[in-house]
């Protein structure tokens, strides 16, 4: 039978026997196994994953034992499950309990899918962004902890800058109200503008249909020859992805909870979540006096607040509560995971170090493939492989015998073989050459060890 049709044909509550019964697992884990077993019943089939058998060992004192590390969820579901009986007298059990023993050795590295990993740690990451964004001060490393809270000011120009009461002044004077760029700003409302940007640091990002008019690179160039104040950082351009002021704010915001900002523009065409953040400006004169301190004050409302402020207690804590959990868990399971190896070691045994060692490795193996954290894991995990393979000849676990396995016997004196004993003795020949090939694997092994083992790690 399949591993999901275990799942399939059981009842959560008689697994739960096992679970809690046999592995002692606390009922503060119950929710988290549940949440694992209705997953599994619910997932489809991974094909590139479901060919290995999943054999599992009952022991003469009735132990369950899973061979090999555990792959992910996601990788277990069509796989064929074997039970090897040690014992004729041992009889098979019953599909609730078989499924409690597979769900608690495939949840050896937490009690969770892999999907459910990565959603987690995608939480966290999206959790870990809440608070204020800094920059350091000219990119100086030694400066940390010295940075710059960042934040917005989103800018429109009609209406905020160019003022109805300035092109009339110079309308009445005789003088020029516009030059290469369009029409001239209003010095008291860039006044204005510049007292926001020195009391809060803040980043200058253009929304104002201009834009689309005479483009970015012209409106960075307007901004150093008119001597604007702060720094232009980015410029709206209607585009097919983002056609509105409002969305193309919100993807400038993103996820980020904490980021200080104000809106100024003379028309509210805005999103009700970015409402609280826009201040409406009089298009007759421009940015005003209450329009400034009003920006400064929300712009700076986060500089004097604790760490503590931004945190989400009650994420916290369930995270903290569900972290302690798993990793409870975990310690339970590694104690079971290497009972087996222990109670079956033999002093006496000089194979017994390499069964302990290629348990290590299996257990790195399963981790690697549960967690994939990292650029790489795949080929550490195809040498931790080799080297399991190379202990497996090494010790007479695999046999040649019955198989076409060709030994190459020609270099065999680089092994401490003499190639004269693979000439006539027809009798003995497939003997030598298992001889031969498990001291090769044996020697392979250390090389593989050694040129790799110090780079597994995460």
């Amino acid at each position: 039978m399949k591993y999901q049709d275990y799942f399939k044909q059981s009842d959560f509550a008689e697994v739960w026997k096992t679970l809690h019964g046999i592995y002692q697992e606390p009922e503060e884990t119950r929710p988290l196994y549940q949440a694992v077993y209705q997953a599994v019943c619910e997932m489809g089939h991974d094909n590139l994953h479901s060919d290995n058998t999943i054999v599992v060992h009952i022991s003469p004192l009735g132990n369950v034992f899973v061979e090999g590390a555990p792959d992910p969820q996601e990788w277990l579901i069509g796989r064929e499950v074997e039970i090897e009986l040690r014992y004729k007298d041992r009889k098979e059990r019953d599909v609730n309990e078989m499924t409690g023993h597979l769900l608690y050795w495939s949840t050896l590295y937490g009690i969770k899918t892999r999907k459910m990993q990565e959603e987690g740690f995608s939480k966290w990451l999206e959790y870990s962004m809440r608070g204020p964004i800094y920059t350091l001060p000219d990119g100086d490393l030694d400066k940390i902890g010295q940075g710059v809270m960042v934040k917005y000011i989103f800018l429109d120009f009609d209406g905020v800058l160019n003022t109805e009461q300035y092109q009339a002044q110079l309308a009445i004077e005789g003088k020029p109200t516009k030059d290469e760029y369009g029409p001239l700003f209003d010095p008291k409302a860039v006044a204005r503008l510049s007292e926001i940007v020195e009391a809060t640091k803040a980043e200058v990002y253009i929304i104002s249909s201009w834009g689309e008019v005479i483009g970015k690179k012209k409106i960075l160039e307007m901004w150093e020859k008119r001597g604007l104040p702060g720094k232009v950082h980015a410029v709206f351009v209607p585009d097919e992805k983002c056609d509105s002021k409002a969305q193309w704010i919100k993807q400038r915001l993103d996820q980020m909870i904490f980021l200080p900002y104000v809106i100024l523009d003379d028309e509210y065409q805005f999103l009700p979540e970015q409402e609280k953040y826009f201040i409406k400006i009089n298009p007759v004169i421009g940015i005003s006096n209450d329009d400034a301190e009003c920006s400064i004050d929300i712009l700076n409302r986060l500089d004097n607040m604790p760490d503590s402020a931004f945190n989400d207690t009650a994420y916290e804590e369930e995270r903290e509560r569900i972290d302690r959990i798993n990793a409870e868990s975990c310690d339970r399971k590694k104690l079971w995971y290497w009972k087996r190896t222990i109670i079956e070691d033999e002093a006496y045994d000089w194979s017994r170090n390499f069964t302990i060692l290629r348990k290590k490795l299996e257990y790195n193996i399963g981790y690697y493939r549960f967690t994939q954290r990292y650029v790489g894991w795949e080929k550490d995990v195809e040498r931790m492989e080799l080297a399991c393979r190379l202990m497996n000849i090494a010790t007479g676990s695999d046999s040649i015998y019955g198989t076409d396995i060709y030994i190459n016997t020609r270099n065999c004196s680089r092994f401490g073989k003499k190639s004269s004993e693979f000439e006539d003795d027809e009798e003995f020949l497939d003997v030598k050459k298992s001889d031969l090939r498990k001291e090769k694997a044996y020697q392979l092994v250390w090389t593989v060890l050694q040129q790799n083992m110090q780079r597994w790690w995460d």
